[in-house]
């Protein structure tokens, strides 16, 4: 049995990151603030605003490549 090549590791990589994204992203800002919580980190409400802040960034991204035309 050979060892896993990094494409391929980077790729389970990737959807663990992306498995991980789309759970926060079910929970509300303030559910996934609670969930994010380590003490002596980030308080809850900076959480709470900086996962705000992500998904808006993101829906701006989205929206921007919506816009964008197919050949670009």
């Amino acid at each position: 049995m050979s060892a896993p090549t990094f494409d391929t590791l980077l790729g389970e990589a990737a959807q663990i990151f992306a498995d991980a994204r789309a759970r926060r992203d079910a929970l509300t800002p303030e559910e996934a603030a609670a969930e994010a919580y380590v003490p002596g980190g980030l308080s809850l409400e900076d959480l709470t605003e900086k996962i705000r802040r992500q998904r808006q960034e993101a829906r701006a991204a989205r929206l921007a490549a919506e816009r964008m035309p197919a050949n670009a």
